[in-house]
């Protein structure tokens, strides 16, 4: 028996596929498990007693102990990322710290779980949109072909746990989560990098990062616009409950916009070559804008459900450039520390600032009154990327190596 335990971890079985099919296939258990937290671990909240404020303060820690430990696992992976152990570790501490939010009580406990929960996981995303782009580095924007198999298991996952909330609970979705990040994990035995950059010491790839002008005046601009767009997401589902929409329509909401993602992400690389890169990333931006009005206005369960359209085009198109651009100008030997800081600050830092503002806004102008001032502070956020970025607005930046 250990002799069989000692052969499978010298060589998984899914060594046996390629790279890039590895790739997918963590992609996929990912975002099974990302498609039962974020459209109903609210409602979750919720079911425990806590009020808009305090669901808005434990996003607000859940997205700060992320944002701290996005950097610090990305920077471990660029330093041991010859290890097969950098994805396996953060998924199963994850996968426990869940398991204890899910029998936390209390504002503080429940806060305290979340925390260590969010630490752990972001762990899980940087260092493996940094492995997956190693199966591509002759052209970056083609991630989206790798990424968009997580968009795909989202769907399924948003409308299997709406079903299954419905049904046992709305506790269940603990049962989706921990399962897909332990298989997460198992996959990410074979996802060991290949990289010849030089490795860098200890936390010397965060701090290449944190040097680099062009890294962070994109992030501090990015930093807007998901903050913007946190705000909405962090109380849309929230707000669909309220005004009448079932825990079913919730999941197919969230499934609509991954749904969308789908067919962007796909055609990206061909997206920005013919429009260039730096655009994709602004017009996705002003989309967010469009949706933030959109959800302001409608009242309609079935149709604020189809705001999540706009959201899921914004998304594919944003976050994809986002990973693109970082990729493109990461300085040698911290392709992973520069994930772990666009995901510390996009899925972080912006997930504090929105759901923290946005609970205190919705508790004196209501929800819809809080959207239209994310809309705002969205539209002035498009205005900086479309100033940063007014360089490579005026040619397509194309990719010189044709897709395969």
């Amino acid at each position: 028996m250990v002799a069989a335990v000692r052969a499978m971890l010298a060589r998984p079985a899914v060594t046996r596929i390629s790279a890039g099919a590895r790739a997918r296939l963590a992609y996929v258990a990912l975002y099974a498990a990302i498609g039962a937290l974020y459209p109903y671990i609210p409602i979750y909240y919720h079911s425990l007693g806590l009020g808009l404020g305090s669901i808005g303060l434990v996003a607000a820690v859940f997205s700060a102990a992320g944002m701290v430990g996005s950097p610090l696992w990305g920077a471990a992976a660029d330093r041991f990322g010859r290890s097969r152990f950098v994805l396996l570790i953060p998924a199963s501490l994850a996968s426990g710290a869940f398991a204890v939010l899910a029998l936390a009580h209390g504002l503080w406990a429940v806060a305290a779980a979340a925390a260590a929960a969010s630490f752990a996981m972001s762990g899980v995303s940087p260092v493996l949109d940094a492995r997956a782009l190693e199966t591509i580095p002759d052209d970056r924007s083609r991630f989206g072909r790798l990424r968009v198999w997580g968009s795909i298991s989202f769907i399924a996952s948003a409308l299997f746990v709406g079903w299954l909330t419905d049904r046992a609970g709305i506790g269940s979705l603990f049962i989706v989560l921990i399962s897909a990040l332990l298989l997460t994990g198992l996959v990410g035995l074979s996802l060991q990098s290949r990289s010849t950059e030089p490795i860098l010491p200890r936390l010397g790839g965060l701090a290449a990062v944190l040097r680099s002008p062009v890294l962070v005046r994109f992030l501090a601009v990015a930093l807007v616009v998901w903050s913007a767009n946190s705000a909405i997401n962090g109380f849309f589902s929230i707000h669909l409950v309220e005004i009448g929409a079932p825990q079913t329509l919730v999941g197919w909401a969230w499934a609509i916009g991954a749904a969308v993602e789908v067919p962007l992400m796909f055609s990206f690389s061909a997206l920005a070559r013919r429009f260039g890169l730096e655009r994709l990333i602004v017009f996705g931006a002003a989309l967010f804008v469009v949706r933030a009005a959109a959800v302001a206005l409608v009242t309609d369960p079935v149709l604020a459900t189809l705001t999540m359209a706009i959201h899921g085009a914004a998304f594919a198109l944003v976050l994809i450039g986002c990973v693109a651009y970082v990729s493109r100008h990461a300085p040698a030997g911290a392709a992973a520390a520069a994930q772990g800081v666009l995901t510390a600050t996009i899925m972080g830092l912006a997930m504090i600032i929105g759901p923290e503002i946005g609970g205190e806004l919705s508790a004196r102008l209501g929800l819809p009154g809080m959207f239209v001032a994310a809309g705002i502070a969205g539209a002035g956020g498009v205005i900086g990327l479309a100033w940063l970025l007014a360089p490579a607005l005026g040619r397509a930046s194309a990719v010189v190596v044709p897709e395969a």
